[in-house]
């Protein structure tokens, strides 16, 4: 009989391919610790880097967050504050608030700006004027963004007995696609296909804006009165 393995509490009957295989184990262990080492003798540079750039990135994204958070802050007061001089008859200060926020702002009050200023523009009777400025913004606005589809719908509203009636349905079509603003383009578009004659499409484009359930009951009522037309 074989003697007891002095590494296995049971009888092993091949004690040395046991002793073999832990050898193996254990050197095994030892190359992987090896290989570990020498990886981060080499690269650890590597690793302290890029955690010093997410660092980095995570400081610099707070920090741009808080600058347009003041950023807004700021504009949002200025606006505020032109928007009561002008209610109040304080015209020629309002637009000086308006005019800084149009030429130098950085965030949606500068588009709010330039609709206030052509508003202004329009009531002294400078319609060109208003335009310009309405072109300008719809220039400088995603086609995405609400304040580009508002300043579209503005446009088209400053130029709708002068311009050509065609462009204008091109430059409206866009915001025609918008649930949000359908009502009030349909409205707009329907004008200008009656300019063209277009008696048939202007009452198609108001069935399939009626179809949309977004729409205020009060704007369903004007379009269903355009149908009578």
């Amino acid at each position: 009989m074989k003697k007891n393995c002095k590494t296995c509490p049971k009888k092993c009957e091949n004690c040395a391919e046991h002793q073999a295989k832990a050898f193996e184990l254990e050197v095994d262990e030892e190359i992987q610790q090896e290989r570990l080492s020498l990886f981060w003798k080499k690269y650890s540079w590597l690793v302290y880097t890029l955690i010093i750039l997410i660092l980095a990135c995570v400081l610099g994204f707070e920090s741009y967050s808080s600058w347009r958070t003041k950023i807004r802050l700021a504009e949002s007061n200025l606006f505020e504050k032109s928007v009561l001089l002008s209610n109040n008859g304080h015209t020629e200060k309002a637009v000086i608030g308006f005019e800084e926020l149009s030429n130098n702002g950085k965030t949606g009050y500068r588009v709010l700006a330039q609709l206030e200023l052509a508003d202004l523009s329009a009531q002294k009777g400078e319609k060109e004027k208003a335009i310009d400025l309405l072109k300008k913004a719809v220039q400088s606005t995603e086609t995405s963004d609400p304040l580009h589809q508002i300043t579209v719908l503005s446009l088209v509203s400053y130029q709708l007995d002068e311009a050509d009636p065609a462009a204008l349905l091109e430059t409206l079509q866009p915001v025609l696609e918008d649930t949000y603003f359908q009502g009030l383009a349909t409205e707009l578009a329907v004008v200008l296909l009656k300019k063209q004659n277009k008696q048939d499409e202007a009452e198609n484009l108001i069935q399939k804006a009626l179809q949309n359930d977004h729409l205020a009951p009060t704007t369903k009522t004007r379009l269903n009165s355009l149908l009578g037309e």
